[in-house]
């Protein structure tokens, strides 16, 4: 997948078509086997995140079942939904989705790199933040305090890892207009 400069203002970045890859199969993103993987790949790497799952929800089956997560059915729900363009993009392939769950969203940041393209509330400028929860891009000095963002904080604001910035930093999933999570990119 082609660079995009980093000149590029927020609207460019998001009308960009290097911004796909066009060249990978387009799958749905709800009930894909590469989003099953990535909770199963969670429940096993992610010592931490799992403890706490199972502290809040007793098992790690019984939060996808409560949260209606890895479920087929890709129908918006008001309750949890919020209309996000989503990309995830791996290898072979990319899944797509027009909504997603606070949730869904911080399991994709629990399992990589992600760009979050949101409207701050505090001055209605455009950002783009480049962000995870996965434990290997975090300083071991934060690691303690990972895990309180391992659930949407009051308002469903989440909070990230800022790679950019080297600080934690939030947003709010109301604010958010597209968020990607590429594997095919590392940082170095």
């Amino acid at each position: 997948m082609p660079d995009i400069p980093n000149n590029l203002n927020f609207d460019q970045q998001m009308l960009n078509p290097n911004n796909m890859g066009v060249s990978k199969i387009i799958a749905p993103y709800r009930g894909s086997s590469i989003k099953e993987q990535v909770h199963k790949s969670l429940e096993k790497n992610d010592a931490e995140y799992y403890k706490f799952i199972v502290k809040n929800y007793g098992s790690y089956e019984n939060f996808l079942s409560e949260k209606h997560i890895n479920e087929e059915a890709s129908v918006f729900d008001p309750d949890s939904d919020y209309i996000i363009d989503t990309t995830i993009i791996t290898k072979d392939s990319e899944l797509k989705t027009d909504h997603v769950s606070s949730d869904e969203l911080l399991t994709e940041m629990l399992s990589g790199v992600c760009s979050v393209f949101f409207i701050k509330r505090t001055n209605g400028a455009s950002r783009k933040l480049t962000c995870t929860l996965q434990s290997k891009y975090i300083p071991s000095t934060q690691k303690g305090v990972r895990q309180n963002f391992f659930s949407p904080m009051a308002g469903d604001r989440i909070g990230v890892w800022d790679l950019n910035e080297q600080a934690w930093k939030s947003f709010y999933m109301s604010t958010v207009i597209k968020f990607v999570r590429d594997d095919t990119t590392d940082l170095e």
